[in-house]
C-alpha cells in the first residue's frame, strides 16, 4: 500500500506517465490480429518443373516408350510393386508382384532385388511412386524410399514421389 502511495507521489511529482500497460495491449492486439488474419490468407503449392536448357531449333525427343510410373504400396502384409503405364510382366503373368513380409519385418532386400530386375528393363526411369496406408510408421516409409533409391553403387529410382491415400483391399 504505502509502494503505491509512493509511486503515484513520484509519477504526480515527474509529470511522467507508466506507458508499460499501454505497450502490453497494443503488443497483445497486434499478435491477436496477426494469428486471426492467417485463417483469410489460403497457401498453395503449386508443382512445377523448369524447362530444359537447349537450342532452341532442336526438337525434344518424346521417350519411344510409355512411363511406367512405378508404384510401391506398402501394406501391413508386404509391399506391392506395379508400374501402371509399362508391363513389369510377362503377358499372362500376376499384375501386381507382391514382396511379403520375413515374420514381422518387411523384406527391404527382396524389394530392392526386384527393383533392380525392374530397372534393367527400364534403364530410363528414374521416378517411383511411394504410397501407404495409414496404419504404417514413417520409419517404414523412408526405409522403402532408400531401397529403392540406390543399390550400393548403381542409382536405381531417384526420383521418389510420395502420394496418400493408399486403401488396402
Amino acid at each position: 500500500m504505502a509502494s503505491q502511495r509512493l509511486r503515484r507521489h513520484i509519477e504526480a511529482a515527474t509529470g511522467e506517465i507508466n506507458l508499460v500497460p499501454y505497450m502490453d495491449i497494443v503488443v497483445n492486439l497486434i499478435l491477436f490480429l496477426m494469428l486471426t488474419s492467417t485463417g483469410f490468407i489460403q497457401f498453395a503449392v503449386i508443382n512445377g518443373s523448369a524447362p530444359m536448357i537447349g537450342a532452341g531449333d532442336t526438337p525434344i525427343e518424346e521417350p519411344k516408350e510409355p512411363p511406367l510410373n512405378l508404384t510401391i504400396g506398402v501394406t501391413e502384409k508386404g509391399f506391392i510393386v506395379a508400374g501402371l503405364g509399362g508391363s513389369l510382366q510377362p503377358p499372362g503373368a500376376q499384375a501386381e508382384p507382391n514382396v511379403p513380409k520375413v515374420g514381422p519385418d518387411y523384406n527391404y532386400a527382396q524389394l530392392t532385388q526386384k527393383l533392380i530386375e525392374i530397372k534393367a528393363s527400364y534403364r530410363h526411369e528414374t521416378k517411383v511412386i511411394i504410397t501407404a496406408s495409414s496404419t504404417i510408421s514413417y520409419e517404414v516409409i523412408v526405409k522403402v524410399m532408400d531401397a529403392s533409391r540406390q543399390n550400393g553403387k548403381e542409382e536405381l529410382f531417384p526420383d521418389v514421389l510420395i502420394s496418400p491415400g493408399f486403401v488396402e483391399g
